[in-house]
């Protein structure tokens, strides 16, 4: 007789999820032309995903919160350089998401280039570049997006 599966409680599953981890470096952001401070910057590396996923967090007055996300899987190589127009076959996916008061949304990063300079595991260290444009908001206007990243977890 077989014994039945436990299952899970809520903090239980938190546990089975790698946790993101306060990063340090630089992230250098312009949006549409203008400079961006991102405050706070987050690495994971799910080895059961099998990705490395960069989030960057800015608050204007704590009213509007931007974030860019940058998911890479973790066979990427040093100096590659990656066509984001093909993210259904890299598996590279950048986000850029507004949320405000009034209006809340998240976009692909679907056309540009993304180049990673550097890229180790362990304590996780990313560095690289990101010159792209993403798809169309809920106003129909599309961003432009230029970032230059050297962080380490």
């Amino acid at each position: 007789m077989t014994v039945p599966a436990q299952q899970l409680s809520p903090e239980q599953k938190k546990l089975l999820y790698p946790k993101p981890l306060t990063a340090t470096g630089t992230f250098n952001a312009t949006i549409d032309a203008i400079s961006v401070p991102f405050q706070t910057l987050t690495l994971v590396h799910d080895r059961d995903a099998a990705i490395y996923r960069l989030v960057a967090r800015h608050a204007d007055h704590a009213v509007t919160v931007k974030k860019i996300t940058i998911e890479l899987p973790d066979i990427i190589r040093e100096a590659q350089v990656i066509d984001l127009s093909k993210w259904q076959s890299n598996k590279v996916n950048v986000w850029y998401a507004v949320k405000s008061p009034t209006i809340h949304y998240v976009v692909r990063c679907s056309t540009g280039t993304l180049i990673i300079n550097g890229l180790e595991g362990g304590i996780i260290k990313i560095s690289g570049t990101l010159d792209g444009t993403t798809d169309e908001d809920v106003n129909g206007n599309t961003h432009t997006l230029e970032v230059n990243f050297d962080v380490t977890s």
